[in-house]
């Protein structure tokens, strides 16, 4: 009986695929082809025909055959006509740069530029897109309600200004002359003897619930169409500050601020306080504030330059900020420069302005004769612009109301500065003041095209070597309270479309007599680096910013882009890859410093508990080798209180009292703290104690450091730690393909020459990050700072950072003397069990 045939056995399931094949050991044949991403257009441009051999038969002509064969072929060159045209179409939504596409573009016309809206709605009639006005929402009866209420409103105020302008040409019908009282300028404000705060301007009615415990910036209006703005319950400074750009910005941003373009930020949130007096009280005030008079005086005085110094209370001994200084030009030359009446400028962060008037009040109360203090927040508003083409968007933007006569004056050396591509080039906190007309008259603006020829620019070379401004010495016209006020007073916008009407097609509008001065101070910034583009800042009164932006915002620059805006985040951004501290968050010592510590600690905590706890880190587990666990103070915060007194810290951190600051913690402006570092030899450690001081850290091995990094010096206890670390200096990461692996042990006959190249790569091999002879992080007790901000670094190609350490610990490392060790640290990364070598430089 024959045996039944069995099935094959089946192969055992796999609940895993097998690993794709290795492409170095693939066979030819079954490497992945390249995608081809142009057979669409290809295709599409391929036309299909039919030989003639089919047409002719035992050498006759088959017409028919024929006929068919030509008209196959004319109709897929009609079809492939069609397709080719097809295949290079796009929609009108595509049409639009990339960065201003949204998902609604196709459903709604509206949102492309105008120039695309008839061939969108053209498209969308098509295609038969539904629209959004087929799904629009219904009012319900409460918002009936407010709409009727709300035309009913309209209807009586248009009334009431009908009845009054009837009233006004009555008036101006029975007297036969206009009504005078309307032409009669106000006043010139009395300050009163006790200054006050000044308060924000009246919004308008149906903005005014919306700033009951906040202002708005001039260009509010612009922003919040564009840009993610603080939360309306929590503004910033008490303003509605724009945070970044809706549309991604990082990259664009720095392209912008250094190869080309330019970036622009609304700073009028930047505080402004006026002192008026005797120019010895004057000087005396800021002598109580601790102000260097000597250093830059003979320009700075005579008010061709500003200034930016520290400013140190009364009482203490703690820096509050730094503030630009500006000082007015000297009029009269005939009276005593000690008798003379002179005004300052006194601009700050707001996070520090509070601390500064009190000081400013306390010390104008003392001296003698009387200095009148004046808070002109609201009464001055600000721009700054950087990047190669912010002189040029500025140009365009800035008309000088007058063409002087003289052979050097501030608007003609203002005019020759087209062609500037980096305001570092000029002498450093140089200023320019001028009269300026409506920059809605010259609304678009137009390209203005820089110089091309050598001898242009030598004459701006030469320009910029002989500084005339220097010799000029004309006092700015915004130190005028009056000046400032009839800048102010604009026409309608009404009025200049009528004027733009009436003007020659192609052309702008001629200036008139009644038209408004705008006064304005430009100046670059001050103790700029020149290594780095510098920044203009422009000061106008408060009501004339937003003409201005605009010009600015719309102006098509000739490098065929436009200006961009920025908001807080891009000027953090610029300043750190600039290598150059922000205020209020660099410098933590300070009342404005820990205030901001505090607030980002919150929000550093709150995103942390909103993570699941498989997600987050787990303080408690973080490795730092050598059998230590656990993270060095507070994860989320830079606990400076970890760094005084660590024993009062930790019974601190128990009773939940983390957020009082520290007792002795202070800030050195970097130039005492160079000061301090240069004459280490001579220094104690005890009049330093608890002081801090702003570093730019730069890591010398792989690694990007983050914010509240841990910064560790190099071991002094532990010599060999100390040793390993110095190693990684001496033989940097580089290049490592041909090192074998030192897990792989060699046979016990190998030849000489493997046991030489081992030998060889020993001696030239670094230890990898991870791996167990890479040498571990130091101990607490050579803690010294912590990281502010840190970030991959798109000007330097890699990661940097700025960071604060502690002066008193860092000495010991100074006076050593060693130049190749004294400026090392290491840095970690708060949760990370990984340090890297860096190096240190106060800025």
């Amino acid at each position: 009986m024959a045996q039944p045939t069995l099935p094959a056995p089946s192969a055992p399931s796999k609940k895993r695929k097998d690993p794709p094949i290795n492409s170095a050991f693939r066979p030819h044949a079954q490497k992945k082809q390249k995608t081809d991403h142009r057979a669409r257009q290809r295709d599409a441009r391929t036309l299909s025909t039919q030989t003639t051999s089919k047409a002719f038969h035992n050498g006759a002509l088959d017409v028919s055959a024929f006929i068919k064969a030509r008209e196959y072929e004319i109709t897929a060159l009609q079809q492939g006509i069609q397709r080719s045209g097809h295949a290079n179409n796009r929609r009108a939504f595509q049409q639009v740069p990339k960065e201003l596409r949204r998902r609604t573009a196709s459903h709604n016309a509206k949102k492309v530029p105008k120039r695309l809206r008839r061939r969108a709605e053209k498209e969308m009639i098509e295609d038969n897109t539904p629209t959004v006005t087929a799904r629009r929402r219904k009012p319900t009866g409460h918002m009936r309600l407010r709409l009727d209420t709300m035309k009913r409103l309209r209807a009586l105020g248009a009334q009431k200004r009908a009845a009054k302008d009837k009233a006004k040409e009555g008036k101006a019908d029975a007297t036969g002359q206009p009504d005078r009282a309307a032409a009669i300028l106000p006043r010139k404000p009395k300050l009163k003897k006790q200054p006050t705060l000044a308060k924000p301007p009246t919004p308008k009615a149906r903005f005014r619930k919306r700033q009951i415990h906040k202002s708005w910036l001039p260009t509010h209006l612009f922003h919040t169409k564009r840009a993610h703005m603080t939360p309306p319950s929590a503004p910033l400074w008490r303003f509605s500050i724009p945070l970044t750009p809706t549309q991604k910005s990082y990259r664009p941003t720095h392209r912008a601020a250094n190869e080309r373009g330019a970036v622009a930020w609304d700073m009028s949130y930047i505080a402004t306080i006026a002192l008026e007096g005797r120019e010895d009280s004057i000087e005396s005030l800021l002598r109580g504030l601790r102000v260097d008079m000597a250093q830059g005086r003979a320009k700075w005085k005579n008010g061709t330059r500003c200034r930016e110094v520290w400013i140190y209370g009364r009482d203490s001994k703690h820096p509050i900020a730094p503030v630009t200084i500006i000082w007015s030009a000297s009029s009269t030359v005939e009276v005593q420069p000690s008798s003379r009446k002179r005004t300052l400028f006194l601009r700050m962060h707001p996070s520090a302005f509070t601390q500064t008037w009190e000081e400013v009040l306390k010390m104008a109360r003392t001296a003698k004769p009387a200095v009148t203090v004046e808070d002109l927040r609201f009464e001055i508003g600000s721009i700054d612009i950087t990047g190669p083409g912010s002189t040029e968007a500025l140009l365009a933007a800035l008309w000088p109301t007058q063409t002087p006569t003289e052979e050097v004056s501030v608007e003609k050396t203002w005019a020759s500065l087209l062609g500037l591509t980096n305001p570092a080039s000029l002498p450093a906190g140089a200023m320019l003041a001028f009269d300026t007309q409506d920059p809605r008259l010259h609304h678009p603006p137009r390209t203005v095209q820089p110089p091309t020829s050598q001898q242009e620019y030598d004459n701006l070379l030469r320009l910029i070597a002989e500084w005339p401004v220097d010799r000029l010495l004309t006092n700015p016209v915004i130190f005028d309270r009056i000046a400032r006020q009839e800048g102010s007073r604009l026409p309608s916008q009404k009025a200049i479309n009528r004027r733009k009407s009436l003007a020659t097609p192609g052309a702008y509008p001629e200036a008139i007599a009644t038209d408004p001065a705008i006064p304005i101070l430009l100046y670059t910034t001050p103790d700029s680096d020149r290594r780095t583009q510098s920044t203009w800042t422009l000061l106008a009164p408060w009501k004339t910013i937003q003409p201005i932006w605009y010009s600015i915002q719309y102006y098509p620059l000739s490098t065929g882009h436009q200006p961009r805006f920025g908001g807080l985040n891009e000027k953090r951004q610029l300043a750190f890859q600039r290598g150059i501290a922000w205020f209020p968050a660099d410098y933590p010592g300070t009342d404005a410093g820990w205030e901001w510590e505090m607030q980002e600690r919150r929000v550093r905590l709150e995103e942390w508990k909103k993570r699941p706890k498989a997600k987050r880190v787990s303080w408690e587990r973080v490795d730092l080798g050598g059998g230590r666990r656990g993270e060095v103070g507070d994860g989320l915060a830079c606990d400076w209180s970890l760094l005084l007194r660590r024993e009062e810290a930790a019974v601190a951190r128990e009773e939940g009292q983390a957020t009082t600051r520290p007792e002795g913690l202070a800030h050195l402006p970097p130039a005492h703290a160079r000061e301090v570092l240069s004459n280490a030899a001579s220094t104690s450690p005890s009049p330093i104690d608890g002081k801090l001081a702003t570093i730019r850290l730069t890591l010398i091995t792989r690694g990007v450091p983050q914010t509240c990094a841990r910064i560790y010096r190099l071991p002094r206890t532990d010599i060999a730690l100390r040793k390993s670390w110095l190693t990684l200096l001496e033989k940097p990461n580089g290049n490592h393909k041909h090192h074998l692996p030192t897990t792989v042990a060699l046979p016990k006959d190998a030849s000489p020459h493997l046991l030489q190249r081992r030998l060889a790569q020993s001696l030239l091999y670094t230890a990898q990050a991870g791996e167990e002879t890479y040498p571990s992080c130091p101990g607490e007790e050579d803690l010294i700072g912590f990281v502010t901000t840190g970030n991959f670094n798109l000007a330097e190609g890699k990661g940097t950072g700025m960071g604060c350490v502690m002066l008193a610990k860092v000495l010991e490392d100074v006076r050593s003397g060693e130049d190749e060790v004294r400026r090392l640290c290491v840095v970690r990364n708060s949760g990370e069990g990984i340090a890297r070598l860096g190096r240190w430089e106060v800025v």
